[in-house]
């Protein structure tokens, strides 16, 4: 399912801290397991109404289609997943935070927290040495029977990505504030 500007045409898109959306009319699209690419939301205004949505619903994932999650990150980012066996064990081993500028993740039994790349190495991903920074690095960086399969998306999301430094990432130098 590709959800458009319709599908949460009730919300409004909040800037945060007086932020502007870099590329609002950029589509999120997902690499999938099979590689196919799959468009999840139409543009980055409609990702962000999705966000305000789960956040006044107070939901924490938003089931997109069958084999696609959206996670709701503090109400300041959104996880696109790929309901692989790796991010089910992810999802259900570790609960996602956005804490001081960068997205962590909260053991569900213990009281350790860890980077996204470390909670994925530690439910089985193979990453190689491969730092896990952004968009570019979940989904380009890492061969295609390595990938994690997750897309991160806020404000400063693009679409094609370069290199490490552009778009959505899991540490932001300005921590997004809304």
């Amino acid at each position: 399912m590709i959800f458009t500007s319709e599908s949460f045409s009730e919300y409004s898109v909040e800037s945060p801290s007086g932020q502007s959306v870099k590329n609002p009319t950029d589509v999120v699209n997902i690499i999938k397991s099979d590689g196919v690419s799959e468009t999840i939301l139409q543009d980055v205004s409609t990702a962000l109404r999705c966000l305000a949505f789960m956040v006044a619903r107070n939901q924490y994932y938003l089931q997109a289609s069958d084999d696609i999650i959206i996670v709701n990150v503090s109400g300041t980012k959104l996880l696109v997943l790929e309901t692989t066996f790796l991010n089910q064990k992810l999802l259900n081993s570790f609960n996602m935070a956005y804490s001081r500028g960068k997205v962590v993740c909260n053991h569900r039994n213990m009281s350790n927290i860890m980077s996204l790349s470390d909670a994925l190495r530690s439910v089985g991903l193979k990453s190689n040495g491969v730092l896990l920074l952004n968009n570019y690095d979940l989904e380009t960086n890492v061969k295609q029977t390595e990938r994690p399969h997750i897309k991160v998306c806020d404000i400063n999301f693009k679409a094609s990505v370069a290199t490490s430094t552009e778009g959505s990432v899991l540490e932001d130098p300005l921590q997004i504030i809304y």
